[in-house]
């Protein structure tokens, strides 16, 4: 569960990462002050299977859905019956999928990159994260390499940014669902590092864990009279950490090292006795 503290109200957003045939919702629920009027802001929930990418929203109504594909292209996505299904763009890279409900006097955006496979798309990833697709956003710095994905114990880093400008000395908090909460402020330029929580209950050591959860990574924004509230979402794993020895691995190749270099000695020295 998330806990988002937006002005002037408390956001509830939460997230679920379901794989196989299971499937899950997220909701989200937004209360103002007291006696005032309840908004509801469009939260999400990702589902992994072998058919296509869906994304599962409550409270869709009157928000805007729109995919971008790796070349700037987009697209916009109709939710039916509370779910929206990515549908197959026939390139391999990162897409963005771009949530946004606009109050008038406030605007709530959610952002998510999933990885779709197909040809390759020839275009970086970064044309994609540097692109504007909301006034306000949490822009991953790259975005994870490793398997496409986050991992606890890893460091990760992020940009604020309204439209073309980088926010510095400005407030982020990173949460997941896990229960973990850490708050961060930007650099200089508008940059902020997190290490994500090791925060997956139960862990075995040595035991291989593919346990996923949710982060979000939140800021928000106020300008020209419109109060912006910005999340990006994302999975995040166990960290391989838990299973994989990193010092034996260290030692395994120092042995390796060390035998290769005396094996090279001996064969130069038999090459050399060879030759008298």
């Amino acid at each position: 569960m998330i806990w988002l503290n937006y002005r002037p109200a408390l956001v509830m957003f939460t997230a679920l990462v379901v794989s196989g045939w299971s499937s899950g919702m997220a909701s989200a629920q937004t209360q103002g002050a007291a006696g005032g009027a309840e908004k509801k802001p469009p939260a999400q929930a990702m589902q992994h299977n072998r058919g296509p990418k869906r994304l599962a929203l409550s409270n869709a109504d009157g928000a805007v859905v729109t995919l971008w594909k790796p070349d700037l292209g987009k697209r916009e996505l109709e939710p039916k019956m509370g779910m929206i299904t990515l549908p197959p763009t026939g390139v391999d890279n990162y897409h963005a999928i771009v949530v946004e409900r606009d109050w008038g006097d406030s605007m709530d955006a959610i952002v998510r990159y999933e990885y779709m496979r197909g040809k390759p798309s020839g275009e970086s990833p970064r044309k994609l994260t540097s692109a504007v697709k909301t006034p306000v956003e949490v822009v991953p710095d790259p975005l994870p390499r490793d398997h496409h994905r986050y991992y606890s114990r890893a460091e990760a880093a992020f940009i604020l940014r309204y439209k073309n400008q980088l926010l510095a000395n400005h407030p982020v908090v990173l949460q997941t669902s896990n229960g973990s909460s850490v708050n961060g402020v930007s650099d200089s330029e508008g940059r902020v590092v997190f290490q994500i929580p090791d925060d997956f209950s139960d862990v075995v050591p040595g035991e291989r864990d593919q346990r996923g959860a949710e982060l979000s990574v939140s800021t928000e924004y106020q300008a020209e009279g419109v109060q912006y509230n910005s999340v990006l979402t994302a999975e995040y794993r166990v960290s391989p950490e838990h299973w994989q020895s990193k010092p034996w691995g260290v030692a395994v190749a120092g042995i390796g090292f060390v035998f290769g270099g005396f094996l090279t000695r001996r064969i130069a020295r038999h090459k050399k006795g060879g030759a008298k």
